[in-house]
């Protein structure tokens, strides 16, 4: 029968039927539903988790691992976004340790195109999360190629979050991306030459079409930084302009902003 339902029914379901306290672990029968949908758990934003199963209650951090537990998000899951879970320290997302299959993490707690400042800050924990990312950075084998930071996280550059970032990006040059405009300005380059340390923003990485850009791209205006959601962008996803005069963004098509000078 579950396997009828969409994914987060099947969530909802487990829970439900053995009133499942989450500072537990699942039982065998909970995951066998949570996983029976033929929807994949591939990507995963815990908003949908939030309205559809909490009724949009703020999710706790053993609620995160409960669901994560009960998924197999750590063998299963390549894209994880928390849009809205601003009450989390993360030590919820142990279950995420030394995952070979995560790809793309968003830790922003925003919507897509929203603002990533958040008042009162939140209470999600740079010492607490980044040791779960490290582990995955020291799994032979692993694909992380985005992490989307927390806006305070970024602002604060505590040094396990600079070292973080300087490790990032030695992972990611060892792996040799090629830019996928083929614009051969970083053919025989070593990588990317990253900017990651600049301001904590993963710069060569579209964030909605996950193609791989290099700073030749940046000089020609391929992908850009939107000042408003403070994601990057490639020119086919969505393109940002600039003001010359001021610097400010002009137009940005995702984030619905048009300045008229």
């Amino acid at each position: 029968m579950a396997s009828f339902l969409p994914r987060t029914s099947c969530v909802s379901f487990a829970i439900s039927l053995f009133d499942a306290p989450t500072s537990q672990e699942p039982s065998d029968i909970c995951k066998a539903i949570a996983t029976s949908s033929n929807e994949k758990w591939e990507s995963l934003d815990f908003k949908d988790i939030q309205e559809a199963v909490y009724g949009g209650r703020s999710l706790t951090d053993n609620d995160i691992r409960w669901v994560l537990l009960c998924i197999d998000a750590q063998n299963k899951t390549k894209s994880l976004k928390f849009t809205n879970c601003v009450g989390i320290t993360g030590c919820g997302l142990e279950l995420l340790m030394r995952s070979t299959v995560l790809e793309r993490i968003d830790l922003s707690l925003v919507g897509d195109h929203e603002n990533p400042a958040i008042t009162p800050e939140p209470p999600i924990s740079a010492a607490v999360v980044i040791p779960i990312l490290n582990s995955i950075l020291n799994t032979q084998g692993n694909s992380l190629v985005h992490v989307q930071l927390p806006k305070k996280w970024r602002e604060e550059r505590s040094d396990v979050l600079t070292q973080f970032l300087a490790r990032f990006d030695r992972m990611l040059n060892e792996r040799r991306f090629q830019c996928s405009k083929g614009c051969g300005i970083c053919e025989g380059n070593e990588g990317f030459q990253l900017a990651n340390q600049r301001d904590g923003v993963i710069d060569i990485t579209c964030y909605q079409c996950m193609e791989n850009f290099c700073f030749g791209c940046f000089e020609n205006c391929e992908i850009d930084q939107c000042k408003c959601c403070e994601k990057v962008y490639c020119s086919g996803c969505n393109k940002v302009e600039w003001c010359e005069m001021c610097g400010d963004t002009m137009t940005c098509r995702a984030c619905d902003v048009v300045k008229v000078w």
